[in-house]
C-alpha cells in the first residue's frame, strides 16, 4: 500500500540547517551550489580529501532522499551526474563525494563563518629547549637566545 501518513518523513536538510543563521546559511547554500561547476578531475580528487566520508562507513539508503532534493534544487547537479555517471564511478560513489563537500562546507561554514576555510596557521620556527628552559633554534645548538620577561617582570635592564 506505501507509507502511512503517520510516518516521519525523510530528513533532507543537512543537520542543524535550520540552526544555523541566515547569511551562515545563504554562504553554504552558494557554496553547495557551486558543486555542479567543478571539473571532473576536481569532484573526482575529493575521494582523496581528509574529510571525505570512508567508503566503509557510507550508507547511500541514509542520504537517498536528501539526494533526489538535491537534484530538485540545483538542477546544475544533472550535468555533473551525467558527466560522471557511470563513466567515472557509480551513483553511490557519485553521492558520497557529493555528500562529502557538502557536510565539509557546512562544517567549515558553522566553525570558520567563511567556506572555503581559512589556511592554517604557519607552523612556529622550530626550536629546541636546552637545559634550563633557554629556546634554541634550529641549527643555533649552543647559542642561548634570550627569552623575553614574563609580563609581570619589568622588561628594562641595568646597563
Amino acid at each position: 500500500m506505501g507509507a502511512g501518513a503517520s510516518e516521519p518523513a525523510m530528513e533532507v536538510w543537512p543537520p542543524d540547517w535550520e540552526m544555523m543563521e541566515e547569511d551562515k546559511r545563504k554562504m553554504a547554500r552558494e557554496a553547495i551550489l557551486a558543486i555542479p561547476a567543478l571539473t571532473n578531475e576536481e569532484f573526482l580528487a575529493i575521494d582523496a580529501a581528509a574529510y571525505v566520508i570512508p567508503k566503509d562507513a557510507w550508507k547511500f539508503d541514509d542520504y537517498h532522499a536528501a539526494a533526489a532534493a538535491a537534484v530538485q534544487e540545483d538542477i546544475k547537479l544533472n550535468k555533473i551526474i551525467y558527466r560522471l555517471v557511470p563513466r567515472k564511478l557509480e551513483e553511490s560513489e557519485f553521492w558520497r563525494l557529493y555528500f562529502s563537500e557538502v557536510l565539509f562546507v557546512l562544517e567549515c561554514v558553522k566553525v570558520h563563518g567563511v567556506y572555503p576555510p581559512p589556511p592554517p596557521p604557519p607552523p612556529p620556527p622550530p626550536e629546541a629547549k636546552e637545559a634550563g628552559g633557554t629556546a634554541v633554534k634550529a641549527g643555533e645548538k649552543g647559542k642561548k637566545v634570550a627569552r623575553p620577561p614574563p609580563e609581570d617582570e619589568p622588561s628594562c635592564a641595568v646597563q
